[in-house]
């Protein structure tokens, strides 16, 4: 019997595409806010999404509302991305492994040591 293999997305690669997805969902509404049940049409578990898209850089503002029988609505829109504000790190942890990596590296290599 012949195994088939098939290109089933990987974890990663689908919360890429997710990503992906709400990004253009929010890129494409140019600064207007975006119902949250057109992101989560986008990933099932959108928050997470929107989380790993902050991680990145990408300012996604917030916004909720709770009408007069109690329904709560929220809102999403993308303010300013990596590629926009040039100060902000892409990665914040990027700058302070640097720092530690060009510190260790004007230390002696065997400080201490005695021969």
């Amino acid at each position: 019997m012949d195994v088939i293999t098939t290109n089933v997305p990987t974890q990663d690669n689908s919360r890429k595409t997710q990503c992906a997805r709400i990004l253009r969902l929010l890129i494409e509404a140019r600064g207007s806010w975006v119902p949250s049940p057109e992101i989560a049409d986008c990933a099932l578990q959108y928050n997470a999404r929107l989380f790993e898209l902050r991680r990145l850089g990408f300012v996604i503002e917030n916004k909720t509302e709770t009408d007069e029988a109690g329904v709560r609505r929220s809102w999403f829109r993308l303010v300013s991305s990596p590629l926009s504000d040039t100060k902000r790190p892409r990665h914040p942890w990027k700058n302070a492994f640097s720092q530690r990596r060009m510190r260790n590296e004007t230390l002696p290599l065997f400080a201490g040591v005695r021969s």
